[in-house]
């Protein structure tokens, strides 16, 4: 099968690897649409000498496909089947499995390191990632849900949007336009904030109300002007910027609430004495569980979340290297591969 591999220093080709076999328990799935996830593009950045430990590891975490192949034992998943794909192989048997948070078991194998992950022909998981993908969804969506739509999804139950609130995303890349799709479905007026003319637009075009550029506006300024004083209710921040981050309390009004997402700043950025005063809530954020699927399957079909839309570049596998050219560039919605 072909799979892509990711050199550091802003390489990445296509390479012949063996088609994987399925042991017991285990399924093969033909890939169909596979996306290039911000967190993809670490190891992509990186030097050559940072990436040479997982140089010849595929990356890739949101997968969609086809049940090519089954093992001895499996019993709920058959070949021909549509699934969407949990990113997050684990042991199936701790408290942390059992209780749908397979992210935190600590056995957890994330594809795209250090196992082989969905940028590739076939990927290999257990019959428990498998998850069902009604035939009304496309595979591009199943993809989003595997991560993107997931996280956004995960954020958005914390934050609770609803009619009246005001809720800011910092970074308009995937995971800040799933919020905004989710947060606007949820009756929130969404206020945009990113860097980019194009993403700024993107998300005009999505929904959002207002859309902000931090180079030229102070936003936490800008913020209470447009809510006449009060600031925003909520804030999502996904572009770990710790400028971004930074601004997050000043945005916020009294009693705000804040969800953080965007991993790569490791510098301090929040004073605690900034959200004291006003009670701010802020909290993390990492992936849905895997019992969140069903309930964000229902809430895309009940709202008729228009996800695809977010998808502004399609690529077969073989032109991996603009495909990751692209997504770096930041002039992209979403980038996804997709196979016939």
């Amino acid at each position: 099968m072909r799979g892509v591999v990711v050199l550091g220093d802003r390489q990445a080709k296509v390479v012949e690897f063996p088609d994987p076999n399925p042991g017991e328990g285990e399924v093969v799935v033909a890939m169909r649409a596979a996306a290039v996830c911000g967190s993809d593009l670490h190891g992509y950045r990186a030097s050559t000498a940072e990436r040479a430990a997982n140089a010849d590891t595929i990356p890739g975490h949101e997968p969609a496909g086809v049940v090519a192949a089954v093992g001895e034992g499996v019993r709920r998943v058959k070949v021909g089947d549509r699934v969407s794909i949990y990113h997050f192989r684990a042991c199936g048997h701790c408290r942390r499995c059992r209780g749908g948070q397979m992210m935190w078991c600590a056995e957890r194998r994330g594809y795209g390191g250090p196992i082989h992950g969905s940028d590739a022909d076939y990927l290999l998981t257990d019959e428990r990632n498998c998850l069902p993908l009604p035939d009304d969804l496309s595979f591009e969506v199943g993809a989003l849900i595997a991560c993107n739509t997931g996280t956004a999804f995960s954020s958005m139950k914390k934050l609770a949007p609803s009619a009246g609130d005001t809720l800011a995303v910092f970074g308009l890349g995937p995971v800040g336009l799933n919020g905004l799709l989710i947060a606007k479905a949820m009756g929130a007026r969404v206020v945009g904030v990113d860097v980019s003319a194009y993403r700024r637009n993107l998300a005009l075009e999505l929904g959002a109300e207002i859309v902000l550029d931090p180079s030229s506006v102070n936003v936490p300024q800008e913020l209470h002007r447009l809510t006449d004083g009060a600031g925003a209710d909520l804030a999502f921040e996904t572009s770990g910027n710790t400028k971004a981050q930074a601004q997050v309390p000043d945005a916020l009004g009294f009693g705000g609430k804040a969800v953080f997402v965007g991993f790569g700043a490791r510098e301090p950025s929040i004073n605690p004495s900034a959200i004291i005063g006003k009670q701010l809530v802020l909290m993390g954020s990492f992936v849905a569980s895997v019992n969140d699927y069903w309930d964000i399957v229902d809430f895309i079909r009940g709202q008729q979340l228009p996800l695809e839309k977010m998808i502004t570049h399609r690529f077969p596998l073989s032109e991996a290297s603009e495909a990751f050219r692209l997504a770096d560039s930041g002039m992209t919605g979403k980038v996804m591969f997709v196979w016939p």
